[in-house]
């Protein structure tokens, strides 16, 4: 409880001077107008694209995945065991202040946001294993996470956080609603389903530009934080697409699964955090805790983009290869065509030849 109290005091020695917090949830003031219009704003986007999501799932392939749940608890090693300890880690390595880590410490610990579905869909991923995914983070983060943040939160604090059990079964059924309203109109209707696929996936990119505006907004004062605060909130969600990808790639799962676990391992469930943190600390001492989960969203979004970009880049690389590759062969001149065949072909006769 001492390493509490001061960590409290430290906050207010540091921050005497009046800081208003655009966050009216936090302040304890009524929602204004631009809040409001947030919330409804990004649960309609939330709900169209997660319906979206849905519409691309085929019912027998999310079976498998739940009869065969192995990609998913690799992707709940990564999520779960790996990344708090990289959060951990870096918080440590950064040096920051204890309330400051403190908040990025309940952000590591966190289960996937329902946007890693998105980014999986547009990553050519699987999507219902990213469904599944996120669906079993969010159970058994009922456990761990209460877990990971007595564990790795003795280095600041000896607090007990308030784990909001109920916001955490919402942000389920937000997911698993629409979703599954999805898969029943791909089973039912699928030529209406891949229509609302291509609106789901607008609304994606709708919901990225939304996300980060309204952070903006609403948060403004989150800006001024140190630059330690920036490169750890950044390099966060790209140490969770890495460790991800790598933990997928040393169980020998295929690069779609690879591409899928690393997404859902870098993509947390910001409003969660940020709710923890809103229950189960004063007020006086949101400013210095939100500011890391709040930078990690823009991120999380910024650095998403980045990697989606990076993939179709490297698929096009990948194609312009294998173009050349069909293109460079070897002309041998035949009676049929005296142009020349490729060698390929004539290869291939070869090998029936030995066969025979």
């Amino acid at each position: 409880m001492e390493n509490g109290t001061s960590m409290e005091n430290s906050f207010m020695d540091l921050n005497g001077r009046n800081v208003s917090l655009s966050n009216d949830i936090f302040s304890g003031k009524e929602p204004s107008s631009l809040q409001l219009v947030s919330d409804v704003v990004v649960t309609i986007t939330l709900i169209t694209v997660m319906t979206g999501m849905g519409c691309t799932i085929e019912f027998w392939k999310l079976v498998q995945h739940l009869r065969r749940p192995i990609g998913a608890a690799i992707g709940m090693l990564a999520q779960f065991i790996v990344l708090p300890l990289v959060t951990f880690g870096l918080a440590h390595a950064f040096q920051l202040e204890p309330v400051t880590a403190i908040g990025m410490l309940v952000m590591g610990c966190c289960p996937s946001g329902s946007m890693s579905n998105v980014y999986s869909y547009w990553v050519d991923g699987d999507v219902p294993l990213s469904l599944t995914m996120t669906t079993l983070a969010t159970l058994l983060a009922l456990g761990m996470m209460p877990l990971n943040i007595w564990l790795y939160s003795r280095s600041w604090t000896d607090e007990d956080l308030f784990i909001p059990y109920k916001n955490i079964i919402v942000s389920l059924a937000m997911t698993l609603g629409p979703a599954t309203v999805g898969i029943f109109l791909r089973w039912k209707w699928e030529k209406i389903a891949l229509v609302i696929v291509k609106i789901a996936s607008i609304f994606g990119v709708i919901g990225i530009i939304l996300t980060i505006t309204f952070l903006s907004l609403l948060y403004s004062f989150i800006y001024k934080s140190s630059w330690e605060i920036y490169a750890a909130a950044c390099l966060l969600t790209s140490a969770g697409f890495a460790l991800g990808y790598i933990v997928a790639k040393l169980f020998r799962m295929n690069a779609t699964h690879a591409r899928t676990v690393a997404l859902e391992t870098g993509i947390q469930n910001i409003p969660l955090c940020l709710t923890i943190i809103a229950l189960s600390f004063p007020k006086q001492m949101i400013p210095k805790l939100v500011p890391f989960p709040l930078l990690y969203g823009i991120f999380a979004q910024i650095n998403s983009c980045v990697f989606v970009l990076l993939y179709y880049i490297g698929k096009s690389v990948k194609a312009y290869k294998n173009k050349e590759t069909r293109n460079d062969f070897t002309s041998v001149p035949t009676s049929d065509n005296p142009d020349g065949v490729e060698m390929s072909i004539v290869v291939t006769q070869k090998e029936k030849v030995a066969e025979l």
